[in-house]
C-alpha cells in the first residue's frame, strides 16, 4: 500500500518541489544575495554544513531574478571544466555561444556581453552550486570573470556555495574578492515543527499526523538541519504506513531514525 493513500496524501510533501518553505535562514540568505545584487558588489559567499539548503536557496535567488527578467546563469562547479563553466555563463547571459567556440572565444563573448550590460545599464548574476569543489583552474576563471565585469563596468555579481572547510581551500585571489559571506544555519525547534505541518497541508492533508511529541523529537534527533528533518519525517510516513497506524507517536519516529542513514554530525 502506498504510504501517501494511507495518510491521504495528494504528494509526496518532504521531497523537493518548486515550492520552497519560507524558512528564516533561507529568506535572510536570500535578502543577502539580493543586497550584492543591488547593490553592484563583485562577489558573494554562501556558506554552510551539507544539508542546510545551498541549492535551494540558490534554485530560489534564480527563480527571482529571472521573474524580474534578470540574466542570470546557475551553474554546478562539481566536475565542471573551465569550458563548461564559461559555456554556461554564456548561455544565461544570452551571449550566443555556439559549438566550436574556444575558450578564448567565449572569452571574448563575455566581454563582449559585459561591455553591452554596462552600455544598457543591466545587472547580471553568476550562481555558482558546489564551488568547493572546484579546483584552481575554475577558481581561476571566476576571478577573471570578476575583472572583466569590472573593465566593463558591468553590474555581474557571482555567489558561490561551500561548505566552511572547502571556502578555506579557496586561493587567495579568489579570497579577497569576497563581498560579502552568507551564512545558512540550522531551524530552530518551532520553524521545524511548522516546516513538517505545512509540507503535509500542502500535500493535501489536513488531519494531524505527528504528534507534538513525535515533532519536538524530530527536532532533536534531526537538530534542525533542513534535509535530515525532510528524510526523518518523510520514512516515518513510510514507517506508519507500514505499521498501519493512525498516527505517527515517538515510538514511529525512533524506528524511522534507526533506518535512515547519515552522519551523526553534519558534514563540515
Amino acid at each position: 500500500m502506498s504510504y501517501l493513500r494511507h495518510w491521504q496524501l495528494e504528494s509526496s510533501p518532504y521531497r523537493p518541489t518548486g515550492e520552497v518553505y519560507p524558512a528564516p535562514p533561507h529568506q535572510e540568505a536570500l535578502a543577502r544575495i539580493d543586497y550584492l545584487a543591488t547593490e553592484q558588489r563583485s562577489l558573494g559567499a554562501l556558506i554552510a554544513p551539507r544539508g542546510m539548503g545551498k541549492t535551494m536557496v540558490l534554485a530560489d535567488a534564480h527563480r527571482h531574478r529571472t521573474r524580474d527578467g534578470r540574466y542570470v546563469a546557475e551553474v554546478d562547479a562539481f566536475g565542471m571544466t573551465p569550458r563548461e563553466l564559461l559555456w554556461q555563463i554564456a548561455c544565461g547571459f544570452d551571449a550566443q555561444p555556439t559549438l566550436g567556440d574556444s575558450i578564448s572565444r567565449l572569452w571574448q563573448r563575455l566581454a563582449d556581453t559585459a561591455a553591452e550590460h554596462a552600455w544598457r545599464r543591466e545587472s547580471a548574476m553568476v550562481l555558482v552550486d558546489d564551488a568547493g569543489q572546484a579546483g584552481p583552474d575554475l577558481c581561476q576563471q571566476l576571478v577573471r570573470l570578476t575583472r572583466v565585469a569590472g573593465m566593463a563596468g558591468a553590474a555581474w555579481t557571482v555567489v558561490l556555495a561551500a561548505t566552511p572547510t572547502e571556502a578555506e581551500r579557496w586561493p587567495d585571489s579568489l579570497l579577497e574578492l569576497i563581498d560579502l559571506r552568507i551564512e545558512l544555519y540550522a531551524w530552530d525547534e518551532d520553524t521545524t515543527v511548522d516546516y513538517v505541518q505545512h509540507a503535509l497541508m500542502a500535500a493535501g492533508r489536513l488531519e494531524p499526523v505527528f504528534t507534538e511529541d513525535a515533532l519536538r523529537l524530530i527536532y532533536g534527533l534531526s537538530h534542525g538541519i533542513p534535509r535530515q528533518v525532510s528524510r526523518l519525517a518523510d520514512f516515518s510516513l513510510v514507517v506508519g504506513a507500514a505499521a498501519s497506524t493512525a498516527i505517527i507517536d515517538t515510538g514511529i519516529v525512533e524506528s524511522a531514525h534507526g533506518q535512515v542513514t547519515w552522519s551523526a554530525k553534519a558534514a563540515s
